[in-house]
């Protein structure tokens, strides 16, 4: 992420002012560069995004994407497994 806002940066395209310490841009960054092509409504710059990841980037958002869908997946589990949502101290 630090590579691509640099060389958007470089262009002229600053970060999003919404998202001041949030990092909600993260995910959105992921998404574009997992989906590999420009939506057509979207609150960052995909073309932007995409024209300056790396292959690496794109390894990088699936990691982070199987990451967050296997840590769901747990604790959804878990609060059904073990009845968590009962015994919340």
């Amino acid at each position: 992420m630090k590579h691509i806002e640099k060389k958007m940066r470089e262009e002229g395209i600053h970060e999003p002012l919404w998202d001041k310490g949030l990092g909600i841009r993260v995910s959105m960054y992921g998404k574009v560069i997992r989906r590999q092509k420009p939506a057509k409504a979207t609150v960052v710059n995909d073309e932007a995004i995409l024209r300056h990841a790396r292959p690496i980037d794109l390894i990088l958002a699936r990691t982070m994407h199987y990451s967050f869908v296997i840590m769901m997946t747990l604790a959804v589990y878990g609060y059904f497994a073990y009845d968590l949502g009962e015994r919340a101290y």
